[in-house]
């Protein structure tokens, strides 16, 4: 993608992240539409307009600064990002899946898959055959360490295997490093576990494709915990 910006920029909307450090330039005269807790009170003081409310997902937000009035097509995209956003509701609470009862309108929740998912494995062959050599490795909670093409394939993954295989942490070995997902009661450990690694973003680790390091890292907070 190419960023395009006119010669003189009248306001900057920053959305889901309030802070600055993950904005890939300077702003100045901005609004800030975020759900997250946030540690950066300054810019958010210097900004011209927030919405800031914690929630698991910035679309409720959003909903509610529309008072409402929002055609089904709208609506529609509002539950795609809902779904993905609470990944694919495994994460969802009680107010989540009520708003998505205002979202999904006529759809059921096969229409949001099917356009999320459908035909997101490129070569089924080989997807399949990485698959078959996940590794497993099992200390306090079961850990998956598989690898993947692209990122599709790793949350294709998550999405199939980590319930049925009892995992509570997927290691993925990715072409741009090594991705950790787990489950969200282990997030604040295992999260806890990669900062360590500098060049990351959530449960991204760019720096580093060495899988081993991260496992050991993770395997070492976990024992302590």
């Amino acid at each position: 993608m190419k960023n395009c910006f006119p010669s003189k920029i009248q306001l900057f909307f920053i959305y889901d992240t309030s802070d600055p450090q993950q904005l890939p330039f300077c702003v100045s005269h901005y609004c800030i539409f975020d759900h997250h807790n946030n540690s950066h009170k300054e810019f958010v003081e210097k900004a011209f307009y927030t919405h800031i409310r914690l929630r698991s997902a910035n679309v409720l937000n959003l909903y509610d600064l529309s008072h409402q009035v929002l055609p089904d097509d709208v609506l529609f995209c509002f539950a795609v990002a809902l779904v993905s956003e609470t990944a694919f509701l495994r994460t969802a609470c009680c107010e989540d899946l009520m708003y998505l009862s205002k979202f999904i309108g006529r759809h059921v929740l096969e229409d949001v898959f099917e356009l999320i998912l459908e035909e997101r494995v490129r070569d089924i062959h080989s997807f399949l055959a990485r698959l078959s050599k996940i590794e497993i490795v099992d200390s306090k909670v079961r850990i998956g360490i598989v690898e993947c093409k692209d990122d599709d394939e790793f949350l294709c993954v998550a999405d199939m295997a980590m319930y049925p295989l009892s995992l509570s942490v997927l290691l993925g070995r990715m072409p741009w490093g090594v991705w950790v997902y787990c489950k969200k009661k282990l997030v604040q450990k295992v999260y806890s576990a990669l900062r360590r690694f500098e060049d990351r973003k959530a449960g991204r680790i760019y720096e580093t494709r060495d899988v081993e390091v991260v496992l050991n890292a993770i395997l070492e907070t976990l024992e302590r915990s």
